[in-house]
């Protein structure tokens, strides 16, 4: 689709698939992009509702009627190259056969009068030709039906003509010869109640009350009458209950009276193709038609006369019967795309990922806005579309055509599935490997008067070095990041035998030349493989990686974090203290190791010091370490690239302000 000045939109152009999930701030346009849309195609739509003003211009442009500016949407749809009904219907909005592509316009644009003036109106067509209109009538074959944020589920479940069971009911050929039996006992057995003592008793009383306030008037005596059963009535006079107490709708709790709207709405635009039910006369009319012989492999004949559906059909024998049902003779099926708003109101979280897997399962094209962790975090990840606010307008991008290897696939998915979605609420991410980062950097943020609530930036802690599929990823939602992540000094160590092995620890005034860090290794390789740099220069020096790096937003350590941490602070007692008291805290070791610990920190020993916070028999380790740290840290246990890396992701996210 493409949206072009219209409310939050300056310049669109995005690409969907079947099943979409809209995600994005409060504000940031999700219901206008589904508005967009509805303009388009909504047949609830009046005139009046697709002629818009200028509050409805993209809001960075100055006097849009005055100047002439207009607005413009189009949508170009695929996929429908089996629906013998669209592609009858809409031919004229083809504008390819290679894919094959439809094409619909909304265009808001003035048009100068002779006194000067500008005059605007509006004109919806197919293809690229504005001559060929795109009618209501059409809209009955293509359209978009619209489940609202803001909506009133137990008044649209009573409104009989905006009720989805009444509209259900009414997909149904039924018998009217019995609904006017039906309508005829249920006249004759209500007549019973007026004859009543009581009844008959307030009747005498409320006319001879009225008599006094009118006077003598003609034809005036009132009575009680029932209910007016006209045998065409009596399908929107049933009333829908739930459980053994038959409770009305209007008593059950609103998540889930709103989860049963929702049902009913997808049950509606299913694929009617193959009717569950047949009525006599149907059938017989089918029976007539070529290859009809499959309707006695599929249906069989109710005690009523109808013919039903039967179960667990084979799949060949289905599609034979899809085909025959399909034919030219049967009444022309549209297609209508589904939006649905905020379907997590008022439900339990595991509810919400119900009814979204339900959703995502069936036939039906999607459009799903949300602000639920508990929706994205079991999305499928080319579903995604994200809006994001900028100064010019909010931007969309959308996975759709994002290309991921099965095991990055694995692995994202993984994540957000644990972690609930995070990846996707933030104006900007944090990506870091490990738990101490995780708990440590928020901090290190407050510390640095740059708390990352403020700007919307979450850290996500991927427990891993491997950042490949995450900064793809987040490069398609169109989410700035950075990635913090440890150097691992090491130096290469030879055996009695001669076998090499890499030693990990601090750097020695002793080490050889042969060392190496593989925090660059690994980051040198993963923008190679992202296609941001085409190679690292062998002469080039680990400081000008280091600066190469960060311009591309990663920020690396010489060695882990807990020792850029101790040996940030070595000049500072105050700052040492904090760390030597926290690791007394925490560890369930004797006084003599806390002297020890103590000692090694003061002399530089840092990766003793390391290797006993590890140890899993003083009962602390790196996440409980880091977490009690974080309550106590100062800026003085701050490394100097995680500093940067903060200052870098406050730069990128105020870029877009």
């Amino acid at each position: 689709m493409k949206v072009e000045n219209f409310r939050n939109f300056r310049n669109v152009d995005a690409s969907l698939s079947h099943k979409q999930i809209i995600i994005g701030e409060n504000n940031v346009g999700k219901t206008n992009l589904i508005r967009a849309i509805q303009l388009i195609l909504d047949p609830r739509l009046s005139d009046e509702d697709r002629m818009l003003g200028e509050s409805d211009f993209y809001n960075g442009i100055l006097d849009p009627l005055e100047n002439g500016e207009e607005i413009k949407i189009s949508i170009e749809v695929q996929g429908y190259e089996n629906n013998k009904t669209l592609l009858a219907v809409l031919c004229d909005a083809s504008i390819s056969t290679s894919p094959a592509t439809l094409k619909f316009t909304y265009r808001y644009y003035p048009i100068s009068k002779e006194d000067g003036s500008k005059e605007y109106n509006y004109t919806i067509y197919q293809g690229n030709n504005e001559a060929n209109l795109f009618t209501h009538k059409q809209r009955k074959y293509f359209n978009i039906r619209v489940i609202s944020a803001l909506r009133d589920v137990e008044n649209e479940m009573r409104n009989s003509r905006k009720s989805p069971i009444i509209e259900l009911l009414k997909e149904y050929e039924f018998n009217k010869d019995e609904l006017e039996r039906i309508a005829s006992n249920l006249k004759t057995e209500s007549n019973e109640l007026l004859s009543m003592d009581e009844i008959q008793d307030a009747i005498t009383k409320m006319n001879s009350r009225f008599g006094k306030v009118i006077g003598i008037q003609p034809d005036s005596e009132l009575q009680l009458e029932t209910m007016d059963f006209q045998a065409n009535r009596l399908i929107s006079a049933l009333k829908l209950v739930m459980g053994q107490h038959k409770r009305s709708t209007s008593e059950t709790s609103m998540g889930l009276t709103n989860l049963l709207y929702i049902s009913l709405i997808l049950l509606l635009l299913e694929d009617k193709t193959i009717p569950s039910l047949s009525s006599t006369t149907q059938y017989h009319f089918l029976k007539e038609l070529e290859g009809s012989e499959i309707l006695d492999d599929c249906y069989e004949e109710s005690d009523k006369g109808n013919f039903k559906l039967k179960n667990d059909i084979e799949e060949t024998i289905s599609r034979t019967l899809y085909a025959f049902m399909d034919s030219p003779s049967r009444e022309a099926k549209g297609f209508t795309l589904l939006a649905l708003e905020e379907p997590e109101a008022h439900l339990h979280p595991t509810l919400q990922r119900i009814i979204y897997r339900d959703v995502m399962q069936g036939n039906t094209s999607l459009l799903m806005t949300t602000h639920s962790p508990h929706v994205t975090s079991v999305a499928p990840l080319e579903s995604i579309v994200h809006l994001l606010w900028t100064s010019d307008g909010t931007l969309v991008n959308t996975t759709a055509n994002i290309k991921l290897p099965p095991n990055e696939k694995q692995d994202l998915e993984r994540y957000l599935d644990v972690k609930r979605g995070e990846l996707y609420f933030g104006k900007a991410v944090i990506l870091v490997e490990g738990i101490a980062e995780e708990y440590l950097i928020p901090k290190f943020a407050e510390l640095l008067d740059k708390p990352l609530d403020s700007r919307g930036i979450l850290v996500c802690n991927i427990n891993s070095t491997n950042f490949t599929p995450y900064v793809k990823y987040l490069y398609e939602l169109g989410i700035p990041y950075v990635c913090i992540t440890d150097g691992d000094y090491y130096i290469i160590v030879e055996d009695k035998e001669g076998k090499e092995s890499r030693k990990y620890g601090l750097m020695k005034e002793s080490d050889h030349e042969n060392f190496g860090y593989l925090g660059n290794e690994i980051i040198g390789q993963l923008l190679v493989d992202l296609k941001k740099i085409k190679t690292l220069p062998d002469d080039m020096s680990w400081v000008e990686q280091d600066e190469l790096f960060s311009e591309q937003g990663f920020f690396l350590g010489a060695y882990t974090l807990e020792t850029e941490i101790m040996a940030n602070c070595k000049s500072n007692i105050s700052a040492q203290e904090k760390i030597w008291q926290t690791f007394n805290e925490l560890t369930s070791g004797g006084d003599q190791q806390k002297e020890n610990f103590k000692k090694e920190l003061n002399e530089g020993k840092y990766d003793a010091c390391l290797r006993k916070i590890e140890n899993s028999s003083n009962g602390i380790g790196k996440g409980r370490f880091a977490q009690r740290l974080s309550m106590k840290c100062t800026k003085h246990h701050i490394p100097s690239y995680i500093e940067d890396a903060i200052d870098k992701i406050f730069e990128k996210v105020d870029g877009l302000i």
